[in-house]
């Protein structure tokens, strides 16, 4: 198993695009190393987070966006990965008007190596 892992930017994208984080993908089930599944989940520490996740996929040519909540009392969440997707926009958005932007958020990308 290959794992990699980041964190994603604080403060909100609410007209702050600076403020995404862009995850590229290894491609599914593929690469010259002979991969299986790749799996992507988010988790996160001391609060609450709501995240904008939009997945680029390259034989569509299209955006998936949805909306995924990441609590600090849970486990990880994950994010389906399909043939073609190539990488993934995260954004923070708002949970709350006390919601401040800054509790820590990372992300876990995990690939199958075949033997």
């Amino acid at each position: 198993m290959a794992l990699v892992i980041g964190r994603i930017e604080p403060g909100f994208l609410d007209g702050h695009p600076d403020n995404a984080t862009l995850i590229p993908l290894p491609p599914q089930n593929g690469g010259a190393v002979g991969w299986g599944q790749v799996y992507l989940s988010f988790g996160c520490d001391f609060g609450d987070a709501q995240l904008r996740i939009a997945v680029w996929n390259d034989t569509s040519r299209s955006w998936r966006v949805s909306t995924l909540t990441v609590t600090a009392a849970a486990g990880r969440v994950g994010v389906p990965v399909q043939d073609g997707d190539s990488k993934v926009s995260v954004g923070r958005v708002k949970t709350s008007a006390t919601d401040t932007g800054l509790c820590p958020v990372g992300y876990l990308i995990e690939v199958i190596l075949r033997a």
